[in-house]
């Protein structure tokens, strides 16, 4: 196919599965449209399976996938995170605690690669796919491990449908009980400030180790310079470990350090203005796994991503009310933040705020249930979502076997 073709047509669904996102308030997310709208064009003919290819995406969509992580790195806000630090706990035990059960139980009945595969897109988004499948293409992409992939692929694609009507059931209990005890007195709430904004405010200002180019200089080209090296650093540092620790793990890792030292700017994709590109050629990274699957592979595995989820959630629910009861979180409240896993930012913003809206009947109450929500449902997704599922799937896909 003609590659400025190909291109377009990638583009396009991507940019109608954007419009139908934002008018379902992301319960049909960009990742799930493609998807479908892919499979359809493949299963139909209309478009070859070399579309990838053919819009010239494939060449670098590993190299983009490293640099996207590291601007990934560079949200971290650890002013936001020491402040919320039962929520960075509870997210932790969540993915890591909640994964390793999940992977046991998981094992003896889907099998151990279906088992590695659910682990780290459940407990994360598409970026632990993208690891998944990457690790799949270094063992030379093997028949039985395949549908491996595509399992990954599905369940990124799906869990933001399952997600948020779970996460919104589980805070709209969260909001009653916050009114019902800021009614009696039980919970006590004062009215956040413009402190709040003057201390973030502060927090970009600190002094850093480097200090921050003039913006004159901070060019697409010289931004986009610095996030390289940053990824190339990462992939070389992983290969002096032969893959024991996963690039992207690295990646990540490295992308915070750089940040907090001064290196790179905070989300420096979007300063650089490369953003929307840079996701494309990241999500086509996974995408490319259809590209082989047949109407019968999907329906084989149909059974196998209930079971991914059934078992995945159970096993995260289970350690989030363990654990957020040694942190006097409610079991409301511990499974909202739970469900953050499946759709993270902005939908953790969302949610919480919609279902704030619809509970509270004064502004006061309304307030009042954000200011207790939100903060963690926004860190939860963070730590879960971005951080901890990133280094759990590199751990676990040492365990696949070709």
């Amino acid at each position: 196919m003609d590659g400025m073709l190909a291109l377009t047509i990638v583009c396009v669904i991507f940019a109608i599965g954007d419009y139908i996102s934002d008018k379902t308030h992301a319960i049909v997310p960009v990742l799930l449209f493609a998807s479908v709208s892919f499979l359809i064009l493949f299963w139909t003919g209309l478009v070859p399976t070399s579309l990838f290819t053919d819009a010239g995406l494939m060449a670098i969509s590993n190299m983009m996938t490293g640099i996207f992580i590291v601007n990934m790195g560079t949200l971290l806000d650890f002013k936001q995170f020491v402040a919320q630090w039962k929520t960075v706990v509870l997210g932790l035990a969540i993915v890591i605690v909640g994964g390793i059960l999940m992977f046991f139980v998981a094992r003896p009945i889907l099998g151990n690669n279906y088992a590695v595969a659910l682990v780290g897109p459940i407990t994360g988004g598409w970026v632990s796919a993208v690891v998944v499948n990457d690790a799949i293409r270094a063992l030379g992409s093997p028949d039985n491990l395949k549908l491996v992939g595509v399992l990954a692929t599905i369940i990124v694609a799906v869990q933001g449908i399952i997600g948020y009507p779970l996460a919104s059931a589980f805070l709209r209990g969260e909001a009653n009980r916050l009114v019902k005890g800021y009614k009696d007195g039980s919970i006590k709430w004062e009215k956040s400030t413009a402190d709040d904004n003057a201390s973030n405010d502060a927090g970009k200002k600190k002094k850093r180790l480097i200090p921050a180019l003039p913006e004159k200089y901070q060019t697409p080209f010289i931004l986009l310079a610095k996030v390289c090296l940053v990824s190339l650093l990462s992939f070389k540092l992983a290969a002096l470990t032969n893959g024991q620790v996963h690039r992207y793990v690295l990646c990540l890792i490295l992308g915070v350090i750089a940040h907090e030292i001064g290196f790179i700017e905070h989300d420096i994709m979007k300063k650089a203005n490369t953003y929307g590109i840079g996701l494309i050629i990241c999500m086509v990274s996974i995408l490319v796994f259809l590209t082989a699957v047949t109407p019968q592979d999907v329906l084989s595995l149909l059974p196998v991503v209930l079971g991914a989820f059934v078992i995945g959630l159970l096993s995260m629910f289970v350690i989030a009310v363990i654990v957020g009861k040694i942190f006097h979180f409610s079991w409301q409240m511990a499974c909202g933040i739970t469900c953050s896993c499946l759709f993270g930012f902005p939908g953790t913003f969302v949610v919480s705020t919609e279902v704030a809206k619809t509970i509270g009947k004064t502004d006061d109450e309304v307030q009042m249930i954000t200011d207790n929500i939100l903060p963690k449902m926004l860190v939860a997704g963070f730590v879960c979502l971005t951080i901890t599922s990133v280094l759990i799937t590199g751990v676990f896909v040492n365990y696949l076997v070709a």
